[in-house]
């Protein structure tokens, strides 16, 4: 038996090199890379099944029985990292980049993934909020109707009405920064079986069974994090990772 792991513990900065919230001031979009992944777990390994004579199950066996069901080795590969960082994005007020301004509590760190059935879900719990329009519209014209007109949303607590989340003044930048939330994590589990039979002294046979996605574990994508976007905090999709098997069989001679 055989085994390794590796845990990682990082933490990835960046300016970008293009789409800058302002080109005059590039140092003020210093954030999280897009790679950057908090925690990251590695284990592989490898083991024989404890089946055939003298071993735990079918300890007794022998005979062309005890040949068939001796000596399977059984390897594995799990992956397990946390989420990408994401911005929650408003209007852009400036060149690009455009992040909201936090203005209520809002617990960036409870997301977690629930499923409603299909490819969809949340990540947010999406019944404690609701989208509104953005009080700065009210300090708009009300001539020609500009008012009514006004397309900038929020995002407001249910039961209070207070703002969570609204879009920031022209020319300001949003007060929560950039990639302020950590989206998803992904985990992964393949893996794979087999036995080599000797025929005689020169030849022998290797049947193989590889599994990917073991546990056929779906991996959403990231989430709505838009407010002026209907579906803030929704997960629209997820990946179309399935389990997958392939067997092989090898002649050696």
């Amino acid at each position: 038996t055989t085994l390794q792991a590796t845990y990682t513990w990082a933490r990835s900065l960046e300016i970008p090199d293009s789409g800058w919230t302002d080109p005059l001031n590039r140092d003020a979009d210093y954030r999280l890379a897009s790679n950057h992944r908090s925690h990251e777990f590695r284990m592989n390994g490898t083991a024989e099944l404890p089946i055939g004579p003298n071993k735990l199950l079918f300890g007794n066996s022998s005979g062309v029985v005890a040949r068939v069901i001796e000596d399977w080795q059984m390897s594995w590969i799990v992956n397990l990292n946390s989420g990408a960082p994401l911005d929650v994005a408003a209007q852009s007020m400036l060149y690009n980049n455009g992040t909201a301004d936090v203005v209520g509590p809002f617990n960036l760190k409870s997301g977690n993934v629930q499923f409603l059935g299909g490819s969809s879900g949340t990540y947010f719990d999406t019944s404690s909020y609701t989208q509104v329009q953005d009080p700065q519209c009210a300090g708009v014209t009300t001539q020609q109707n500009l008012r009514a007109a006004c397309t900038l949303n929020a995002i407001a607590a249910v039961t209070t009405g207070q703002i969570l989340f609204q879009t920031p003044l022209p020319g300001t930048r949003g007060t929560l920064g950039q990639r302020a939330v950590y989206g998803p994590g992904r985990w992964r589990f393949d893996a794979s079986i087999g036995k080599s039979f000797k025929i005689r002294e020169s030849t022998s046979v290797q049947i193989r069974v590889d599994a990917t996605n073991v546990l056929n574990h779906p991996e959403p994508n990231s989430p709505n994090l838009n407010i002026n976007q209907a579906n803030f905090g929704v997960i629209n999709s997820k990946s179309n990772l399935t389990r997958e098997l392939q067997g092989q069989l090898r002649i050696s001679f």
